[in-house]
């Protein structure tokens, strides 16, 4: 029984240790990153890894909870395939706060805009990508993210034969990997 109340008042007093630890957010959060997808059609083998950027904005409801919009763009610049790929994904992030890191998770969802520079087409879908990361302040104002992973799906239709998605079914599976820097404002 005494390891029982021991273990209980250890556990107690790590939680509050943590909460006394836990930061306030900042009103406003604007983040420049790198950011790469990998994307896996639906009903065969083909597959596109495109390299871009992706910058959000979050404004901070409150401590752990945040309205992010995310705006990134991709180039499949193959030998073969010259694609493009433009996101726009909006949705809440829920935070955990520390002095020293913040791991989140968030569900971002919008749409998509692809083109090919070799047909001149292009194709508007859904998009949408689901996952998280965590943030490691360096100062009070700048934050760097060394990892960001997310499930990240589009649906673009295969059926419009010579655009930018003709070999690629009608939905698309993938990953989509960021990292880069953000700089907060307002707040305490």
């Amino acid at each position: 029984m005494r390891y029982v109340v021991f273990v209980l008042g250890a556990v107690l007093s790590c939680a509050a240790v943590l909460s006394a630890q836990e930061e306030t957010a900042p009103r406003f959060e604007v983040g420049l990153l790198y950011s790469g997808n990998h994307l896996n059609a639906g009903n065969n083998n083909s597959e596109i890894t495109g390299n871009g950027g992706a910058g959000y904005f979050e404004y901070n409801i409150n401590n752990w909870l945040g309205a992010v919009a995310d705006f990134g763009g991709y180039a499949n610049t193959n030998s073969q395939i010259d694609e493009r790929l433009f996101t726009y994904m909006f949705g809440p992030r829920f935070n955990w706060r520390h002095r020293h890191f913040t791991p989140y998770a968030q569900a971002l969802f919008g749409g998509g805009e692809a083109w090919s520079n070799v047909t001149s087409t292009s194709q508007n879908t859904f998009a949408m990508a689901i996952g998280g990361g965590v943030d490691v302040p360096l100062t009070r104002h700048i934050v760097v993210k060394p990892v960001q992973v997310e499930y990240f799906r589009t649906q673009f239709n295969s059926g419009q034969l010579g655009g930018p998605t003709s070999n690629f079914g009608d939905h698309q599976n993938g990953v989509r990997y960021s990292a880069g820097v953000v700089f907060m404002f307002g707040g305490e």
